[in-house]
């Protein structure tokens, strides 16, 4: 018998009727801890060539406008 808890469960169950206010909060909180795993994980460069291999030619070149002039804009220290 597993007695692990399934935290993801439990998570859903326990917001459930909660008001707008704290659903804020809790996602505000989720997604502070979801960056701070992504930020301790190295860049997995397959898996991002794999998701931008999907974008539809739209997309493509809407990412490239966003770039254009990055390092113009954001240039290094």
């Amino acid at each position: 018998m597993n007695t692990a808890p399934n935290f993801e469960q439990l998570i859903v169950e326990s917001i459930k009727g909660l008001p707008q206010q704290y659903l804020s909060e809790v996602a505000d909180f989720v997604l502070f801890l979801r960056h701070r795993v992504v930020e301790h994980q190295p860049y997995d460069v397959h898996s991002i060539q794999q998701e931008l291999s999907t974008l539809d030619a739209r997309e493509q070149q809407h990412l490239e406008d966003e770039f254009a002039d990055f390092y113009q804009r954001f240039p290094s220290a």
